[in-house]
């Protein structure tokens, strides 16, 4: 009996938010759980949030232009968030079990110092594309830790990359959204749009490296 109406309450309430017409209080928790999402996933990378933030985003729209902005500001506000309290913890990995672990991680993917070459030259354009392309994030954040890369400095040029990820990943999301008026479809093509996309740049990142 418990079981039956735990499973009917939430087939409701999903359906309510799939509805461009539900309560406003259904939209709130739906971009607070985006919230939690991004940011989980970008301390513990095993989410694929940009799908996560393409799917909003196609729901979004389904509701209202504001609905989609509200998204992409969400989105980019988590991902901003995380990458700051990611890179403070890099920062300090020398007494913390958890940011040396992350500082291995790093350097296996080797070309630190490069890394923190470009960082010096171009630290807003380095960190656009570390945050736009896949597994490449972390080790450009664990050179700028290495080069004692003031977390001021970090904290004011990782703007443009989080608002230029939310956009990037909100855009597959509005092409999702014009496959099919169906909010449930458009979200379906839109978390398949994003888990392609992050495919695609992983194949070719894999076949330059060789």
């Amino acid at each position: 009996m418990l079981t039956t109406a735990l499973t009917t309450s939430l087939s409701w309430s999903f359906t309510d938010l799939l509805d461009p017409t539900s309560h406003a209080d259904n939209w709130l928790w739906a971009l607070a759980v985006l919230l939690a999402a991004v940011v989980t996933g970008a301390l513990l990378p095993v989410l694929p949030t940009g799908a996560v933030v393409s799917a909003m985003a196609a729901l979004g729209h389904h509701r209202s232009w504001l609905s989609f902005g509200e998204v992409v500001v969400v989105g980019a506000a988590a991902a901003y968030v995380a990458d700051l309290v990611l890179y403070t913890l890099l920062l300090r990995g020398a007494h913390t079990r958890a940011g040396r672990r992350l500082r291995r991680q790093a350097e296996a993917h080797g070309h630190l110092d490069e890394l923190g070459e470009r960082l010096a030259r171009h630290d807003v354009g380095t960190l656009v594309t570390s945050r736009l392309l896949p597994g490449a994030r972390i080790p450009v954040m664990a050179a700028a830790a290495a080069t004692s890369y003031p977390v001021v400095r970090f904290a004011v040029a990782n703007v443009v990359p989080a608002v230029c990820w939310a956009l990037a990943y909100g855009a597959l999301g509005l092409a999702g959204r014009g496959v099919s008026d169906k909010p449930w479809v458009s979200v379906v093509v839109a978390v398949g749009f994003g888990v392609l996309a992050s495919g695609a740049v992983s194949l070719v990142r894999r076949w330059r490296a060789r």
